[in-house]
């Protein structure tokens, strides 16, 4: 077995015919079939039923799929790693982030590093908080930000900021007017919420409930950015995280902390037991700056977490 037939079976599904296939690879349909019934042989058993001239995948065929993007996926980045590309070696930092990060953080520290990095290349993922974690587990990036909790024993998470809750709507709407926002305020309002998989959530609706306010949620989404586009369009008051609402809300957007606290925290999570690279180092500090000039910017109280504290000290000192 080798790379080509690794390549071969992920471009059939990928394209869903042996044809588009070898177009794609710039190979003769017969080339392709020898090569899948080749890797079928090897591997002990077949990927594909063979139905009126067609290949429908088996199950275990998916499962298989997994395996070789991570092998093509190591490749590619074994390739990166090249000294003796043109110019001499390249810095590249991999890694994951959420959706209302990536939005305009990232590109923002990006711009920064680069300043100081100009041969720096990069590669980051967008995803859930669960993918991404899953990601840096099975060392597939370098590491992640995102938004606490995240628990794995092969992962160190190093707490950065606490932010709060807080309420975005638009700068014509008559609660603007007030310095904070609680849930008795929210009484009749159309609300956008994040989905209740959402680890705050629940905290929400308890404040709510608390306050004798049934929430009246118009719309609900699962991440930040699109909960303050939905608040820009007049859907309702969106109720998320300050730090992601800072990057997420432009300037026909106010935000107004929400009562009582609900408290969030962006970290950086890497795989444990590896010393942190420079490269990381200096992300980190562009990242911290950048975060900081926000919140001076928007006015948001956005609280830096000394680098002391491990997780399990900050976990202690939440309210």
């Amino acid at each position: 077995m080798n790379l080509k037939h690794l390549e071969v079976f992920e471009a059939i599904m990928r394209s869903g015919t042996v044809s588009a296939a070898a177009r794609e690879l710039g190979m003769t349909q017969s080339a392709v079939s020898r090569i899948l019934a080749k890797l079928e042989d090897e591997i002990g058993y077949p990927l594909f039923r063979r139905a009126n001239g067609r290949l429908e995948p088996t199950m275990r065929a998916s499962v298989v799929l997994v395996q070789v993007r991570e092998v093509l996926f190591a490749m590619s980045g074994l390739r990166e790693l090249r000294a003796d590309q043109p110019g001499g070696a390249t810095e590249r930092l991999s890694f994951a982030t959420v959706p209302s990060l990536a939005h305009a953080l990232i590109p923002s520290v990006l711009r920064a590093y680069s300043a100081g990095h100009p041969k720096a290349r990069f590669a980051f993922d967008v995803r859930t908080t669960e993918a991404a974690v899953d990601e840096v587990v099975r060392r597939q990036v370098d590491f992640a930000v995102m938004a606490l909790p995240v628990s794995h024993p092969t992962l160190t998470v190093t707490p950065l900021f606490r932010a709060t809750s807080c309420c975005v709507m638009r700068q014509d709407h008559r609660l603007v007017a007030q310095r904070s926002i609680s849930a008795a305020d929210l009484r009749g309002e159309g609300l956008v919420f994040l989905h209740r998989r959402q680890p705050t959530r629940h905290l929400i609706e308890e404040a709510f409930h608390r306050a004798g306010v049934a929430p009246d949620i118009r719309v609900e989404t699962s991440n930040v950015a699109t909960a303050c586009r939905c608040a820009g369009e007049g859907l309702g008051i969106a109720v998320v995280n300050a730090l992601m609402a800072g990057y997420s809300a432009d300037d026909t957007l106010a935000i107004r902390p929400f009562e009582p606290r609900i408290h969030h925290t962006l970290a950086l999570v890497e795989p444990l037991g590896r010393p942190r690279p420079d490269s990381v180092s200096d992300f980190l500090a562009c990242l911290v700056a950048d975060v900081e000039a926000m919140a001076r910017r928007r006015g948001l109280l956005v609280e830096r977490i000394p680098p002391t504290h491990s997780e399990r000290e900050w976990a202690k000192s939440e309210p």
